[in-house]
């Protein structure tokens, strides 16, 4: 990782690293006076009161030479590859604001990854629900972020509102199933999941358990992170953190010991002629199912 490089590479020299020459900000990264793991962006600004974390330690300070920087300390580090992340995001955050706003913006991103870190730790998911969450986030970000508008495709995500659907948009609706790679069906957990007036589409995500952390391997932290990197309205941010929360989901380092493998993504339009349980078509004594769907009984519904 080209941040953890220059980490090291300022350990080395006892000297903050900038990022780029060629970035429109000042930002450095290196190990303060206590050892610590530490980001400093230095540009114009007002000063302004900040909170810290129980992980991380921020400070806003006027230097001699009239700029502010705002430094980011890893207090933690059982942490340090979260704060990576969170480097990565800031600075991209930052760039992209430009120099008169990169402070405030990146204040405005930091209070984001405040409520993360700040939250009081419950119990975290499992294994199941990791798998589900990350099979609904990918859809989320490579789908729904590509073909509409962010806020409209966080907005559409209903699964954490205890919709029957986990997406629902323009007059249709989207149920994500993930499963492991050579999984031959899929399980439908209840009768509304599938009943619709609307025509809608069934996603199965492949995602194979491994053991090894690699560049191609993806945990549930990362792909959160993943997800907030595409949204730059903190209004939209706070939906989407409201959304994981309702969930069960904030920040553990837990979770990154559950690594997956992305195996590719399967979409089949669930139509009039798709084979489903119908609760008009059961009798009432029936209050609930939960029943299977084979694969390649339904290939001829698979979108291309």
């Amino acid at each position: 990782m080209e941040l953890l490089k220059k980490f090291e590479k300022g350990a080395l020299s006892h000297t903050y690293q900038r990022i780029d020459s060629d970035y429109k900000v000042d930002i450095f990264l290196g190990y303060n006076d206590e050892g610590q793991m530490s980001m400093v962006i230095t540009e114009n600004g007002r000063e302004k009161p900040v909170k810290s974390s129980k992980f991380i330690s921020v400070q806003l300070k006027r230097r001699e030479d009239g700029k502010l920087a705002l430094s980011f300390d890893l207090l933690d580090n059982t942490y340090k590859s979260m704060f990576l992340i969170f480097c990565k995001d800031i600075i991209i955050t930052c760039e992209k604001a430009g120099s008169e706003m990169a402070i405030p913006n990146g204040l405005m991103r930091w209070k984001y990854w405040k409520e993360m870190f700040g939250k009081k730790k419950t119990n975290v998911l499992d294994k199941s629900e990791i798998k589900g969450l990350i099979g609904e986030l990918l859809e989320l970000r490579d789908f729904f972020m590509e073909k509409w508008d962010v806020e409209t495709a966080v907005e559409s995500w209903m699964g954490p509102l205890l919709g029957h659907k986990d997406f629902e948009i323009d007059d249709t609706w989207y149920e994500v199933k993930s499963v492991n790679e050579n999984a031959i069906q899929v399980t439908i957990s209840s009768l509304e999941q599938l009943e619709s007036d609307v025509n809608g589409y069934l996603v199965v995500v492949r995602l194979e358990d491994t053991s090894s952390v690699s560049g191609c391997s993806i945990n549930l932290n990362e792909v959160v992170i993943s997800v907030a990197e595409k949204i730059f309205d903190p209004d939209v941010l706070e939906v989407f953190r409201t959304k994981l929360d309702n969930v069960g989901y904030s920040f553990d380092a837990e979770y990154e010991n559950y690594n997956f493998l992305y195996k590719g993504t399967q979409r089949y339009c669930v139509d009039e002629r798709f084979p489903r349980l119908r609760r008009s078509e059961i009798v009432s004594t029936i209050g609930n199912a939960k029943y299977t769907i084979l694969l390649d009984g339904i290939t001829e519904f698979k979108e291309d």
